[in-house]
């Protein structure tokens, strides 16, 4: 079995209210990864996904650029190894 591993990213700059959480959403399952994004309070966004390591490197680099209304600032990013996957999808929370 392939090594799964993790990341969980936030996203900071104009990244709310412009449909990014669609974009991180579409972006994950077109990869093949799994996961979830959601909006925080704060007017970040963070992302939670899992699959293999060169995929979730570009999907990083994906989210750095962004779609046509976002301005991302930074993205801060946590990786873990895991032993199996987590999430099933890749969904939108609220």
């Amino acid at each position: 079995m392939a090594e799964i591993s993790a990341v969980t990213g936030l996203i900071t700059g104009r990244v709310q209210g412009i449909g990014y959480r669609w974009f991180v959403e579409r972006t994950a399952t077109d990869l093949g990864l799994t996961g979830w994004v959601k909006n925080l309070p704060d007017g970040s966004v963070e992302t939670q996904a899992e699959g293999g390591r060169q995929v979730l490197e570009q999907f990083i680099e994906i989210l750095k650029t962004g779609h046509h209304g976002a301005i991302v600032r930074a993205i801060k990013t946590d990786w873990t190894r895991q032993d199996r996957k987590y999430f099933d999808s890749f969904e939108i929370r609220y």
